[in-house]
């Protein structure tokens, strides 16, 4: 996928036809040859002239185009094009040469199969996607035509159809890697397969337990090498070997690297070793068909979904009672019995408010939901999660239990999805969409883009709006007047698969906050007090990332813990500790951490803790948590400390806390970094890790993490907080 979108589809049938071909593996399996090595451009010694061109590797095309940038001279521009045609036209050249020295019997084979080919190709019928394309064209164009030149004297109207524009064709393009991962990931070496955290590589059954049959299906268990990975129990799995969904995920023992699969009868027996990935993409067609119908409104003009083109034109929020521009909460007012009314007086436009960690987002929004459903609201709620959307569900009943307030709702099911189901004492569960009742109304994106949903509720809740795609946003957002965005960007975001232009990968509080770290007191609500940390440990939070706007409430500075004469150390009281240790050579898992971490665990369950009423417990597994970036430190770390123990990756923690938290930054320097900077040194990462404490955060680290080597400005920026953390912690 392209940053401009050029020649998906004709990318995509080759694909789909089994047309492109790895020239390098046929050279480095088939081959031998007297150069230094297999490289295109000493293989060209044997099929082609020398190049001519000024251009000659593709690192001298890159310092041209720098150059290019600099000078805008059109002889580089030129330059650059006769190499890359040099390249095309050399590989064609490789694989006419392979074809003349190809051995007669496989040229025969070769050429056979590729007739058959040729055959089913000119009959597969492709004849949606051209339609879909030509469509897409269409409304792009009706979007687009009569768009100033210039940029700068664009509206906001004018902006939001560009925005439409880039956003129609988002789904496709975010599902695009997924499909070309799947046919790549079947060329791929099991050895290599093991490298791919998105796969689990080299699964062999374990003798003794043979299959057991489960209703149509078979229960498969596998033993597997160690290895990173990111498939979860009770998520679909396609086979490496097939690309086709072979069932599900049933088990995963981290602890002893064992699998359980529930192989569909079709698929069953599998192959060995077996190497699995993740499902193939879900289906987008309701989410697609919301913005093709978003985008006829905005090419007519004709007033619908005000919210969301408030939002698309990063419009101040439209609030009756509110002049544009000044303070939404007024200074030293009641926060809650304002947000209440804010929202309340929302005027067909959008709200967000953000929520730092144990800022009590889910207690401010359950109540701003209880209160519109005793005016006789309509309210949705939705996010990315079931689990997300079950949250905020659960403090919503509880809030009405405990004013005694009454109403109806439902929760949309999926019968093959157990996380899915609310269990709630007033929400009802239900599985079908003409069946869903009630003011409040729960559920994914899917339900809330159907058309016989457009404009049905007075307002939507969108939870986790820092992990929800702008796209998202526009296709649930139709079914709302007025939309209330819930989230924080400067916690765990969503990665959004593919490239795309302009805004249209961006994540909804992306979008809106573009480089403000809280949002503007014109432009939404913060939460202020968080009811979590420890005054030390919220001063640093909020010197860090939220601009010093955040602060701990009364009661928080009696939270600490009692320590023994006797205890580790390491260990303090409260606050934030940097602990630095040396080991060498460690990418995703460190020994020397660790056993650190061990001698630090079994020294905290010697200790005793003081809540926030002053009330003194004794230290359990309960009350540590253990965070670490990779799941090889992970496995490595439940090896190690006590059987129960918490352990996991930041993503599995959010929206967690314990009394302790201890991170293991796990790498010994920049030259072990397993995957790109900014994720080990991610501020947000960082920020959730360490606010999951109430008393004490420790800090592991190599302190060679600090000295790493920055290229740019961002780079320096995502540093700068592990050395801040650094300093403060010593």
């Amino acid at each position: 996928m392209s940053l401009h979108g050029t020649k998906e589809v004709e990318v995509d049938n080759l694909l789909r036809q089994q047309r492109l071909v790895d020239l390098y593996k046929v050279v480095r399996e088939g081959i031998r040859v007297s150069e230094p090595s297999y490289s295109i451009k000493n293989l060209e010694t044997f099929y082609m002239d020398k190049r001519q061109g000024e251009v000659v590797s593709a690192v001298g095309s890159v310092v041209y185009y720098e150059k290019w940038k600099a000078t805008r001279d059109q002889t580089l521009l030129e330059s650059i094009k006769t190499y890359n045609e040099e390249d095309c036209r050399s590989t064609y050249l490789l694989r006419q040469w392979l074809l003349e020295i190809m051995p007669t019997e496989v040229k025969d084979e070769v050429e056979g199969a590729g007739a058959d080919d040729e055959t089913q190709a000119s009959t597969k019928n492709i004849d949606p996607v051209s339609e879909y394309e030509a469509m897409l064209q269409q409304v792009v164009d009706s979007l687009t035509i009569d768009l100033p030149g210039d940029q700068l004297a664009w509206s906001g109207n004018d902006h939001l159809r560009q925005r439409t524009a880039h956003l129609l064709d988002f789904y496709r393009r975010a599902d695009k890697p997924g499909w070309w991962s799947l046919f790549s990931r079947r060329e791929t070496p099991a050895e290599d397969l093991i490298e791919d955290p998105e796969c689990l590589s080299g699964l062999t059954r374990i003798p003794g337990k043979p299959p057991c049959p489960k209703g149509r299906a078979w229960l498969c268990t596998y033993s597997f090498p160690d290895q990173e990975y990111k498939l979860l129990a009770g998520k679909s799995c396609t086979g490496i070997h097939n690309g086709e969904q072979i069932g599900t995920i049933e088990e995963i023992d981290a602890l002893h690297n064992r699998i359980i699969l529930k192989v569909s009868d079709r698929h069953h027996p599998l192959p060995e070793p077996l190497a699995i990935g993740p499902p193939t993409p879900i289906y987008t067609g309701v989410l697609r068909d919301a913005l093709f119908r978003f985008a006829d409104s905005a090419v007519k003009d004709d007033g619908r979904y005000t919210a969301v083109k408030n939002l698309l034109q990063k419009a101040i929020p439209s609030i009756r009672g509110v002049v544009p521009g000044s303070p939404i909460i007024s200074p030293g007012g009641e926060l809650l019995s304002e947000a209440i009314q804010t929202v309340s007086n929302l005027n067909g436009s959008y709200l967000t408010i953000q929520g730092p960690p144990g800022s009590g987002k889910t207690y401010t929004a359950s109540h701003i939901i209880i209160a519109l459903l005793a005016a006789g609201r309509k309210v949705g709620v939705s996010s990315n999660s079931h689990k997300a959307i079950n949250n905020l569900l659960a403090g919503v009943e509880a809030c009405a239990i405990g004013k005694g307030v009454r109403f109806k709702g439902s929760k949309k099911v999926n019968r093959q999805s157990p996380d899915s189901y609310l269990h709630g004492q007033i929400i009802e569960d239900v599985e079908k969409n003409e069946e869903m009742h009630g003011n409040l109304v729960g559920a994914t994106a899917w339900f809330f883009a159907r058309p016989e949903n457009d404009q049905a509720f007075d307002y939507l809740f969108i939870d986790e709006a820092g992990q929800v795609s702008l796209a998202h946003l526009i296709s649930m957002g139709l079914a709302a007047k007025n939309i209330v965005l819930l989230g924080d960007q400067m916690q765990l975001g969503q990665p959004i698969q593919g490239v795309h232009p302009g805004d249209s990968g961006k994540s909804v509080l992306e979008f809106l906050m573009e480089d403000h770290a809280t949002i503007p007191e014109d432009r939404g609500i913060f939460l202020p007090d968080t009811y979590r940390m420890h005054p030390e440990l919220c001063k640093f939070i909020s010197d860090v990332v939220y601009d010093s706007r955040l602060s701990a409430v009364t009661g928080n500075e009696n939270q600490k813990l009692i320590l023994r004469p006797d205890c580790h150390p390491l260990l303090r009281s409260t606050g934030l500790r940097f602990l630095p240790i040396n080991h060498e050579g460690c990418s995703q898992s460190s020994e020397e951490e660790a056993e650190l971490i061990r001698q630090l665990v079994d020294s905290l369950l010697q200790q005793s803790y003081q809540d926030r009423k002053g009330q003194r417990h004794s230290v359990t597994l309960d009350n540590i948590l253990i965070v670490a970036p990779y799941n090889m430190q992970v496995n490595l770390l439940q090896r190690t400390l006590p059987e129960g123990s918490r352990v996991g990756t930041v993503d599995k923690f959010q929206g967690q806390e314990a009394e302790v938290v201890i991170i293991s930054m796990t790498t010994s320097d920049g030259d072990c970094l397993p995957r790109y900077l900014d994720f080990l040194y991610s501020k947000q990462r960082l920020n959730v890790a360490i606010s999951r404490a109430r008393c004490l955060a420790l800090l592991v680290a190599n302190p060679n993490l600090l000295k790493i080597q920055c290229h740019t400005v961002e780079q320096m920026a995502l540093v700068n907080t592990l050395c801040w953390a650094y300093y403060v912690g010593l």
